[in-house]
This record gives C-alpha cells, sequence and structure tokens, in this order.
C-alpha cells in the first residue's frame, strides 16, 4: 500500500499563488456596475446615450436631458464580443443605475434554493430566481416587502404578476408536478410551500367580487388550455390583452375549483350534437356563435351587477333585528346563481369556438 508523501511547502505556496490568481481572475470577471460605466470614454458614452434616447432601456426611465431623473449607466452587453472592441457602441447599451446594478447582482439557476429544471428555466426570470431566494431568507413576506427587497427596481405590481408565475408554475410547466410558492390566504403573504399554514390554492372567496374574479380568471384559462382565440376571450370578457395574461397567470396559481360551481348534468343537445356531421357541426357553430357570445356577455354582466350591490341593496328595508348573516346567507345564494348563469353560457361558447 503507498503512502502520500508529505506536501512540500513550496509545492503548498505555488497552489495558494495560483487559486489567489485564480480568485483575481474571476473578481475581474464580475465588473462593478460604476467601474463597467466608468472604462467607456465621454465621446462613446455621450454616443450611447444619443442613440438610445437618453432612457433605460430595461425599466423605460429617463435622464435628465429628457426631463426624467435617472441616473444613466452605460453598459457592456459581452465582456469579450466576437469581429468588435469591447468599448464598440454596438456593445453598448444604456441602464440606469438601478437596472445596471442588478443585472451586475442578478441570481444564477444554480443559486436557487429549490430544485428547477430547464423546462422550468424556460418560463422563469431572473428576477424570479432572487424572489426565491428572498422567500427562503426572509419568507413569508407581504408582496411590498418583496419588492423592496429586491436588487431590481421593481414595481409591486410587477412582483406580484412574477409571484403568480413561481406559485403557478406546477400548472404551466407540464413537466413540474410540485408547487414551490404558495401565498396564505389568512395573512396574505408569500412563501415557499413549507413556509405557508394556510394555503390560497383552491381557495373558494367569501368577498362576492373577488369571487367573481376568481371564476372569471378560471374561464379564461381554461378556455386558453382549450385553444380558444384569445381575440374572442377579449371580447366575451370586454377586457383587453395583456388583462387575458393576467388572468391566466393568476389562475394557474390560485387553482380556482370552477367544478365546485357547475350545475352538472348532460351537455345541451350533447346526443344529436355527436351525430352530426363535421360541416353541419360548423354550419351550426357559425350560426349560433354571436348569440351566444352575446348571452355570455349578459350574463357575466348580471353576475357583475349583482356583485357591486349585493349586500347594499334593500339595506334601508331589512328592521335591525333580522340577522346579518342570514342577510349574508341569501346574498351568497343569489350571487352563486348568478355566477352558475354565466359560466353556463361560457361553457357554451367554449364549446362554439
Amino acid at each position: 500500500m503507498s503512502q502520500t508523501e508529505p506536501r512540500d511547502r513550496s509545492d503548498s505556496g505555488d497552489s495558494g499563488e495560483q487559486e489567489a490568481a485564480g480568485d483575481a481572475d474571476e473578481e475581474a470577471d464580475v465588473r462593478d456596475p460604476h467601474e463597467c460605466h466608468e472604462t467607456v470614454d465621454s465621446e462613446t458614452r455621450a454616443e450611447a446615450l444619443e442613440r438610445d434616447g437618453h432612457r433605460c432601456q430595461v425599466c423605460g426611465r429617463c435622464g435628465p436631458e429628457r426631463g426624467g431623473l435617472a441616473t444613466l449607466h452605460i453598459h457592456h452587453i459581452e465582456r469579450d464580443p466576437d469581429g468588435m472592441d469591447e468599448d464598440d457602441p454596438r456593445n453598448l447599451t444604456t441602464l440606469c443605475r438601478s437596472c445596471h446594478s442588478w443585472i451586475h447582482q442578478q441570481a444564477s439557476p444554480d443559486e436557487s434554493p429549490v430544485s428547477l429544471s430547464e423546462d422550468d428555466l424556460t418560463v422563469l426570470l431572473a428576477q424570479d430566481i432572487e424572489m426565491l431566494r428572498f422567500l427562503a431568507e426572509d419568507g413569508p413576506a407581504r408582496t411590498g416587502d418583496i419588492a423592496a427587497g429586491l436588487t431590481a427596481d421593481l414595481s409591486v405590481s410587477a412582483v406580484r404578476e412574477r409571484l403568480w408565475v413561481l406559485m403557478g408554475l406546477d400548472n404551466i410547466v407540464e413537466s413540474r408536478d410540485r408547487q414551490i410558492v404558495d401565498k396564505d390566504i389568512e395573512t396574505g403573504e408569500w412563501g415557499l410551500t413549507g413556509q405557508i399554514e394556510t394555503s390560497a390554492r383552491g381557495h373558494i372567496p367569501d368577498d362576492p367580487q373577488l369571487l367573481l374574479q376568481r371564476m372569471e380568471d378560471e374561464q379564461v384559462r381554461q378556455a386558453l388550455e382549450r385553444g380558444c382565440d384569445r381575440h374572442s376571450i377579449m371580447d366575451v370578457f370586454g377586457v383587453s390583452r395583456r388583462t387575458t395574461f393576467h388572468k391566466e397567470k393568476r389562475a394557474c396559481a390560485y387553482g380556482f375549483p370552477l367544478e365546485a360551481f357547475s350545475r352538472g348534468g348532460p351537455q345541451r343537445g350533447g346526443d344529436d350534437h355527436d351525430r352530426k356531421s363535421p360541416s353541419d357541426r360548423a354550419d351550426d357553430t357559425a350560426e349560433d356563435e354571436q348569440q351566444q357570445l352575446d348571452a355570455v356577455v349578459d350574463s357575466t354582466n348580471k353576475a357583475r351587477k349583482q356583485a357591486e350591490t349585493v349586500g347594499v341593496s334593500g339595506a334601508g328595508d331589512v328592521p335591525n333585528e333580522v340577522s346579518t348573516t342570514t342577510q349574508s346567507d341569501r346574498n351568497a345564494v343569489v350571487v352563486r346563481n348568478q355566477l352558475e348563469t354565466a359560466i353556463e353560457a361560457l361553457e357554451e361558447v367554449q364549446e362554439a369556438l
């Protein structure tokens, strides 16, 4: 059995020097944002700022030359670009100070506190990894606190939208079978699944407005999943294209149990419909589609109006001794009936589309 010879001190010294050199090289690869900006000469910097309109190319904030307050930096897109100098204007872009700092400090997938697949990474952004790290270290936390703790200068609404994506990742990525982020329905705080006591996933809200929102979100998600045209969905719900994306992400996150509001039973004319030829079914669809769309809009609008007025109408006619619990039960039944009517009409439209 061979023995390991003691290492010579000179070898140890050489190794230490090599390790120190390696650390220096690694540090050199991660350039400080201010240093990155200052290495560009003033003439090239002015050229890049003028080309980019004195505007951050990430968040859109403007510098003083455009009437804004943002401090603008020039960022190198590549450290060693092919076919051009590092300070070539084609390798430069304009960023505000906070965005520039975020780009240099953003978390990599390897720094995620949870295991992420390649499929997950096709959906997630760099700030999502940072949010996961924040939740692992400081969660559970409210949306505003998460936004304040990020290196990126993101609005609370932008952070909330990315939290929907993280919470609904298992419903977005087909290969993922486990939820990684959740929201506590009692506290309103976000956290990794192990940090949350009362999950908001699958919860049925008591508030009529929130209940209607969850129902519409899930209807949009299901319609898109079945291949319905996004513009048709926009027409049915009277919302913008961007709102349909918000609804889809929110639906994936909260997983509202829409079937709990379904009346059940066979689809109208299901047997006759199945016996018809594809051309006959296409003709029927062309004749009935507009009528069904109108019905859906009317039903949904009625549900919205009922949700807005429930608990308010007739309040002056109810004696004080009437139980508020009884009134609340009646209100819930009325809203439920309106929602069921809207859902039925929406399901008919989905079939037509």
